[in-house]
């Protein structure tokens, strides 16, 4: 093992990942004039990134070839037993199948923004009841502001041909009508997908605008989604940040300086150590829970991690149905993936869920076009109960967690999901519900909680600057601060959340 530090840099921060939340930090930090340094373990990805260095970049997953990229490593901890397997340190998505729980996360410089639905929503003011009192709707506006100004999101113009079969079955399986959420793509002109423009987003980034192709799973081939690649991330290096891709963090503790990281340059294959009086963690929802854990209870390096690790954990009410070969002549490849939501409220006016259409990758999977091009998929989020828990096995999370976490909800949303796939007359409905060995499985692309903002260490495991508890200069910021499910899209509530803690750090 080849050990190195580079300390005498002397970095003011380290940040770890550059999704949601790492990637705002960073560029603030750097804005006020730390000196940052960001570890990201996956390359930069896609068209937009050739003239950087061989090998920090790669192309998206694409064909029979480039396929093998799609699948970065899969850890599996299930009937007692687990394997880790890392199959390409370079791949895009990274499978955790637990006891009654599959979940999926993605691994690049941008994180998850490369395969999400480009959906940015603010959640309903009661759901920040869960939060302490520093915290709240109106608190956090100027920060969802910040986060608009960046991503620039926007309505698909017009309603799609999809998004109208879409309506149809919502109105037919008497659901709410859809709405057309805010979108983070650079629009062009929708009568003319064939004539991309060139803009400059506020990060002073070249995009192109759209071409009204659905890209999402596995990254955005025209440019026009506005990844953190293409705004938070520049901005950091602008403001002097340096970002050392293909660099996987393995462990973390607390040093005379502050907080050290040991990590593998995957470019190098050497395992290299950095210091600084800040750590940011922000590896995603379960690979920054599994660091702290492991930091805590097997390399003893941060023992006093609060107890609270591993609670208030959820999957965010996620739900997936995939419409094999539906009797509507729609191309479900034309258009955004997402264009429209339907949101669900209880009899007291409560928010419970919502409901979307997103197109399978048909780009990406030549060899299945045909049959894409009439396929699709539902998919819903809801404000589950979020009383799931993450443990640690000594080696990696582990958790029995599954439907029974909150019944009713899915209940309700199976029940509402099949009425509207039912409209759409598949060939065959692909989903959990459907089979009887699944039936308390979920799946979930959102994996919340586990270092839950608290008013205390009894409560929670961050104050509501995002700092661990009895650890200054130890943040969290990523989707494992949340107490409780949004039951929408949480990547705008953790970059918001990220621009407040910025702000507030010392």
């Amino acid at each position: 093992m080849c050990m190195t530090t580079h300390a005498a840099k002397g970095f003011d921060a380290i940040v770890v990942g550059t999704g949601f939340g790492g990637s705002v930090a960073a560029a603030r930090l750097a804005q006020k004039g730390l000196s940052v340094l960001i570890l990201e373990r996956g390359p930069w990805w896609g068209p937009a990134h050739r003239e950087r260095a061989e090998r920090d970049r790669r192309e998206f997953p694409r064909g029979l070839i480039g396929s093998r990229k799609l699948l970065r490593s899969l850890r599996i901890a299930r009937s007692g037993n687990r394997r880790e397997r890392v199959f390409n340190v370079d791949g895009l998505l990274e499978g955790h199948l637990f006891e009654h729980l599959n979940a999926i996360t993605a691994s690049g410089v941008g994180g998850g923004s490369h395969v999400y639905t480009n959906i940015l929503d603010e959640p309903e003011p009661t759901f920040f009841d869960a939060y302490p009192a520093e915290i709240s709707g109106d608190e956090l506006h100027p920060y969802f502001e910040r986060v608009r100004a960046m991503l620039r999101p926007a309505p698909v113009p017009g309603l799609p041909a999809k998004d109208q079969v879409f309506a149809r079955a919502l109105r037919a399986a008497g659901l709410p009508a859809p709405q057309r959420p805010e979108l983070a793509i650079a629009w062009g002109d929708p009568d003319h997908p064939d004539r991309p423009q060139t803009v400059i987003n506020p990060a002073g980034v070249k995009q192109s605008t759209s071409t009204y192709r659905s890209d999402v799973f596995v990254g955005c081939e025209d440019g026009s989604k506005t990844t953190l690649d293409l705004t938070y991330v520049p901005l950091a290096l602008r403001h002097g940040a340096e970002i050392r891709p293909l660099c996987e963090v393995l462990a973390v503790g607390q040093s005379e300086r502050g907080y050290w990281v040991q990590y593998r340059d995957h470019r190098s294959d050497q395992e290299l150590r950095e210091e600084a009086p800040r750590l940011v963690l922000a590896a995603g929802g379960l690979n920054t829970q599994r660091l702290l854990f492991a930091a805590r209870d097997a390399h003893g390096s941060l023992p006093r991690i609060p107890a609270r690790l591993g609670r208030r954990f959820s999957p965010n009410g996620d739900r997936v149905a995939l419409l094999w070969k539906t009797a509507l002549r729609s191309d479900f490849s034309l258009g955004p993936s997402v264009g429209a939501l339907s949101k669900l409220f209880d009899e007291h006016g409560e928010y419970r869920f919502c409901m979307g259409q997103v197109a399978p990758p048909t780009q990406a999977l030549p060899l299945f076009k045909r049959a894409l091009r009439r396929s699709t998929f539902l998919f819903c989020m809801g404000r589950d109960a979020s009383r799931g828990t993450i443990g640690f096995d000594g080696t990696g999370l582990i958790t029995s967690m599954g439907r029974s976490l909150d019944p009713d909800l899915y209940d309700h949303i199976d029940r509402s999901m099949m009425e509207v796939a039912r409209h759409y007359e598949p060939r065959r409905i692909f989903a959990n519900t459907l089979s009887r060995r699944g039936a308390e499985r979920l799946f979930t692309v959102h994996p919340l909680g586990g270092c839950s903002i608290g008013t205390s260490p009894e409560d929670g495991v961050t104050d509501h600057r995002g700092q661990v508890f009895g650890h200054p200069g130890l943040f969290v910021a990523d989707g494992s601060l949340y107490p409780c499910a949004p039951g929408i899209a949480p990547s705008m509530t953790i970059a918001a959340l990220a621009e407040r803690q910025a702000e507030l750090m010392q």
